[in-house]
C-alpha cells in the first residue's frame, strides 16, 4: 500500500512539475477557504447584520416607492392646475379685448353716432315701405272678395233663418 501512495504520490509531483502547479485544486481550496476566513472575517458581515442590511434596502425601496408616488400625484395636480391656469389667461385676454372694443365704441363721437343712427332708422323705414307696397293691390282684391263672401252668407242666412232652425227641430225628432 505504500508504494501505491508513493507511487501516485510521486506521479502527481512529476504531473505539478509538467504543468506548473504547485497545489491541486483541492489544496488551493482548503488553503484559500482558511486564508480568507481567517484573515479576512472582520469584513465580511454576519449573517444577522446581512438580514439586516437586506431589511433595511427592503425598507428603503418602500419608501423610494411610496416617494415617487406622491410625487406622481403631485405632478399630475400640478398640471392640472396648469392647464387651468391656461384657460383662465385665455379667457382674460378674450374679454380685455371685448373691453377694449366697447371702450373703442364708447368714445366715438355721439353726434357720428348719431348720424349712423339716423341713416339707419331711414333705410328701414324706406325698406318698410317698399315692402308694404309690394302685394298691395292683391291684398285688396282678397280682402273686397271676403267682405262679399261674408255678406252674400249673412243676408243669406237671415233670409232662410226660420227655415234652417225648423229643420233642425225636425231632424231632432226623428233623432
Amino acid at each position: 500500500m505504500r508504494f501505491t501512495t508513493l507511487y501516485g504520490e510521486l506521479i502527481t509531483a512529476i504531473f505539478r512539475i509538467l504543468t506548473g502547479r504547485l497545489f491541486s485544486e483541492e489544496q488551493i481550496k482548503s488553503i484559500t477557504s482558511h486564508a480568507t476566513g481567517k484573515y479576512l472575517a472582520e469584513f465580511f458581515p454576519d449573517v444577522g447584520e446581512e438580514a439586516e442590511a437586506r431589511q433595511r434596502v427592503d425598507e428603503a425601496k418602500e419608501h423610494i416607492l411610496a416617494a415617487s408616488s406622491i410625487i406622481s400625484k403631485m405632478q399630475k395636480d400640478l398640471d392640472s392646475k396648469t392647464e387651468n391656469l391656461d384657460a383662465l389667461l385665455e379667457e382674460i385676454e378674450h374679454k380685455k379685448s371685448l373691453a377694449e372694443r366697447y371702450r373703442e365704441l364708447a368714445n366715438t363721437n355721439k353726434a357720428k353716432f348719431s348720424a349712423i343712427r339716423q341713416e339707419m332708422e331711414d333705410a328701414l323705414r324706406q325698406q318698410l315701405v317698399e315692402q308694404s307696397e309690394q302685394g298691395k293691390g292683391l291684398r285688396r282684391f282678397v280682402s273686397v272678395l271676403i267682405g262679399l263672401v261674408t255678406l252674400i252668407a249673412g243676408a243669406a242666412l237671415g233670409a232662410y233663418f226660420k227655415d234652417i232652425v225648423a229643420w233642425f227641430n225636425v231632424v231632432q225628432l226623428f233623432a
